[in-house]
């Protein structure tokens, strides 16, 4: 399913991560669609593994690392929703806490 044209279109073989991108805010398609995570009874089982790995990853990177704006000159404007967002990209560097 994971490259159905009937699906995905005709360019069901290309590479395109803006296919979940409608007015740059990201759009999820129907669980049952993407074959790697599915849905039901056929569910992934590495998927309630993989979210608190991902936790602890984040959780090792700022503990080892200290996150800077890429240039610190640019102002960050902000959208308030529910939740606040920020407005646009936030490009950021990593700097070694050792380093500092």
């Amino acid at each position: 399913m994971g490259r159905m044209p009937p699906i995905w279109g005709e360019d069901a073989e290309d590479f395109r991560p803006e296919r979940w991108l409608i007015n740059r805010n990201f759009q999820p398609r129907i669980a049952i669609q993407i074959c790697s995570i599915h849905a039901g009874p056929r569910i992934c089982l590495g998927k309630d593994f993989a979210y608190p790995q991902m936790k602890i990853l984040s959780i090792a990177r700022l503990r080892f690392f200290r996150f800077k704006l890429a240039n610190e000159t640019n102002e960050v404007t902000y959208r308030t929703m529910f939740t606040l967002h920020i407005d646009g990209d936030l490009p950021l560097r990593a700097v070694s806490r050792k380093a500092s």
